[in-house]
């Protein structure tokens, strides 16, 4: 039995990322991932620990345990978790961390003009006792 904890936090407002949980929930057919929007308690607590801007939310964390990845290790990580056809997205692993981190970075300091902005953390979409932290 794999004891291994895997934990997506992403900005519960900000449309790209919900848009994003929405797909790889799509995709994550034997619902190993969990999740947890990085304004609730989880999210705060782990922003706490890696000496974060409690505030700031312009990336996505993923954490394998005791291990947490961000920027865009964490998406491939993410994809390297659900399997699938979207494993083909992994080519652009190929690329240097460095520059994938910036063109993270461009999108995540764009992502509320291009994608819009929430009211609410919509949970609607999870279905599955203690898939959605909080």
């Amino acid at each position: 039995m794999n004891n291994t904890e895997k934990i997506v936090f992403y900005d519960g407002l900000c449309g790209l990322c919900d848009g994003s949980v929405s797909l790889i929930l799509k995709f994550d057919k034997n619902n190993i991932l969990k999740y947890s929007s990085l304004q609730g308690k989880s999210g705060q607590f782990l922003l706490r620990k890696l000496n974060k801007d409690l505030k700031e939310f312009d990336t996505v964390l993923f954490k394998v345990n005791d291990q947490v990845y961000t920027k865009s290790t964490a998406v491939f990580k993410i994809i390297e978790s659900i399997g699938g056809w979207v494993k083909v997205l992994l080519i652009f692993n190929l690329f240097p961390t460095k520059f994938n981190d910036w063109i993270y970075s461009k999108i995540a300091k764009n992502r509320f003009k291009l994608f819009g902005k929430l009211d609410t953390c919509d949970i609607s979409k999870f279905n599955i006792p203690g898939q959605f932290i909080d």
